[in-house]
C-alpha cells in the first residue's frame, strides 16, 4: 500500500483524463484532489489549508487564456519549496517547453499519450524520494 499521507493536486482541463488520473492514483492509495480550471487550482493551493506534496499538471490548460500549468506550479512553489511535480502535455517533443519545465524546477516530464503505469510508476518514485533515478528514463528530461 501506497503512503496515504501524499496529498496529491491534480490540474488537467480534459474531464475525462482527469477523472481517470485521480482514480487510478486513489486506487493506488493515495489522497487526491483534483480541478480543471486554473482558478480553482489556485484557490485549493492558496486557500483550502492543505499541503499539497506532489502536483500532477497539464502543460496547456486550454480553456484559460495564457495560463499554463508552468504557471500554477510557480504559484504552488512559493507556497510550499518543497512540492514536487509531474508535468504531463502533448508538447513533450518541443524541447523549449521541456526545457522550462525542467529549469524552473519541474522533477519528471511525461508525453502524452502515455501509459498510466508511467504516471503511477513517476507517482511512486516522487513520493518516496527517488528523483534521481529517473535521469535517464523516458519519463524525464
Amino acid at each position: 500500500m501506497k503512503n496515504m499521507n501524499v496529498l496529491i493536486l491534480i490540474i488537467e482541463d480534459d474531464k475525462y483524463m482527469n477523472e481517470t488520473l485521480s482514480e487510478v492514483l486513489k486506487d493506488e492509495g493515495y489522497t487526491v484532489d483534483a480541478t480543471t480550471n486554473a482558478v480553482d487550482a489556485v484557490n485549493k493551493i492558496k486557500l483550502s489549508g492543505k499541503e499539497y506534496q506532489l502536483l500532477v499538471l497539464d502543460y496547456n490548460l486550454q480553456h484559460l487564456q495564457g495560463i499554463t500549468g508552468l504557471d500554477i506550479y510557480n504559484i504552488a512553489k512559493k507556497d510550499n519549496p518543497q512540492i514536487k511535480a509531474i508535468m504531463i502535455s502533448a508538447y513533450g517533443k518541443e524541447k523549449d517547453i521541456k526545457n522550462r519545465a525542467k529549469s524552473m524546477g519541474v522533477d519528471m516530464f511525461i508525453e502524452k499519450p502515455f501509459m498510466i503505469t508511467d504516471l503511477v510508476d513517476a507517482v511512486d518514485e516522487l513520493s518516496r524520494g527517488n528523483f534521481k533515478n529517473h535521469q535517464d528514463s523516458m519519463m524525464s528530461y
